[in-house]
């Protein structure tokens, strides 16, 4: 059976935002690699400047020097991190309608010219509309400057403790053993990757806030989908499927790391007196033609006397019943077994998905408490029975 335009829309978005988490690991990563860059040279001041033999007066003297040099150190990349974000998510901004508007164009079998929100509306929401309590700005102001404390704290801890430079060091930027995942600039990285995935969600579903609202006249109301993750929140699945009034009721994000969108409903009784697409109006007329035992004809021009009037009722009705409704809700899970085996590859990764599909293990088994993957070799070793089920040998992970 044929899916409805509203349930082509609904996959649309849907896909639309797993592509939306693709576009957050990029910025996120090209945030890492301006911060990754600061690193070596932190360690190289932190070894030149800081002397063994603890919180000496003369260790004092170079660490007002040393602050001074990682202030501006990372707060260059600080810099460069907000003109990251900045560009990234008005680009973000503008891009997202315009993809929404043509998803409901090419699903819909009528004509629709929709409203477009004026760019500089659509940039003025990365600087002036904030998410968790704070503008975009204001993020990363207040990352900078937490960084920048969180080392200077960690630098005099290790002198006070007496510590090494080099011990030191470690305590900043990690070990290489552990890819600097336990020094405290780790923090910041991942408290940086909180706030791309956050605003990436929030400009995309505030920029769709607003073409939502321009076209109201399409759009009767929005559905709260939180279907895209099998950890998502207490708040968010207390949400999933609920429907507002378009422009109405709480927009994700509602927490850090949201992945939850807004989903409009096209209205079927938009089809008034708007004219059905050529292709869609040759299919409406071959099939009121052999409903009513006619000769076919490629024209509603060409209907016979007094059938045109029974016609435009007909097209009306089988019009409305293509728009369809808001499909029933539905979880992530079953959203995506029903797409193709290429887009759950293109989604999960090739040997996941063939557990997804083959052994049937679960999303949720696929991801820690913290919503973080949880690498094949671990799944191979509490999953043995899954992988032997998708036809793969768990000791080769």
């Amino acid at each position: 059976m044929a899916l409805t335009a509203n349930e082509q829309f609904f996959d649309a978005m849907v896909r639309h935002q797993i592509a939306l988490t693709r576009l957050s690991g990029s910025i996120r990563n090209d945030v890492f690699g301006l911060l990754n860059e600061t690193e070596k040279d932190l360690v190289q001041q932190i070894l030149r400047r800081v002397k063994d033999g603890g919180f000496t007066p003369n260790n004092v003297r170079r660490l007002q020097g040393l602050e001074v040099v990682i202030r501006k150190l990372r707060g260059e990349a600080w810099k460069q991190v907000a003109g990251v974000w900045r560009t990234e998510f008005s680009q973000l901004a503008i891009a997202n309608p315009a993809f929404v508007a043509n998803a409901a164009a090419t699903v819909l079998p009528i004509t629709v010219n929709f409203s477009l929100p004026a760019p500089e509306l659509l940039r003025s929401l990365v600087v002036a509309r904030p998410f968790e309590g704070k503008i975009l700005s204001g993020w990363a102001k207040g990352i900078a400057q937490t960084d920048i404390s969180r080392i200077m704290d960690q630098i005099k801890i290790g002198m006070v403790q007496g510590e090494s430079s080099q011990a030191i060091a470690r305590r900043v930027v990690g070990t290489r053993l552990s890819g600097g995942k336990n020094g405290v600039t780790e923090i910041s990285r991942r408290g940086a990757e909180s706030i791309t995935r956050t605003a990436v969600n929030h400009y995309s579903n505030q920029a769709n806030r607003e073409f939502f609202e321009l076209n109201k006249d399409i759009f009767k109301q929005e559905v709260y989908v939180a279907t895209l993750d099998d950890v998502t929140t207490l708040i968010c699945a207390s949400l999933d499927g609920e429907r507002f009034p378009v422009g109405e009721g709480p927009i994700p994000p509602l927490h850090f790391r949201c992945r939850s969108l807004r989903v409009a409903v096209i209205d079927d009784e938009i089809v008034g007196t708007r004219f059905a697409k050529p292709v869609a109006q040759r299919g409406l007329l071959r099939d009121f033609a052999k409903q009513r035992g006619i000769a076919p004809v490629s024209r509603r021009s060409a209907l016979p006397r007094g059938t045109k009037g029974q016609f435009d009722s007909f097209a009306r009705e089988q019009t409305r019943k293509a728009i369809g409704k808001v499909p029933a809700k539905v979880n992530y899970s079953q959203w995506l077994g029903r797409q193709s085996t290429q887009f759950q590859n293109d989604v999960l990764g090739v040997t996941r998905a063939r557990l997804f599909r083959d052994g049937n293990l679960p999303l949720k088994k696929f991801v820690n408490r913290a919503g973080d993957d949880i690498p094949l070799r671990d799944l191979a070793r509490v999953q043995r029975q899954a992988f032997l089920d998708a036809g793969l040998d768990p000791d080769n992970f």
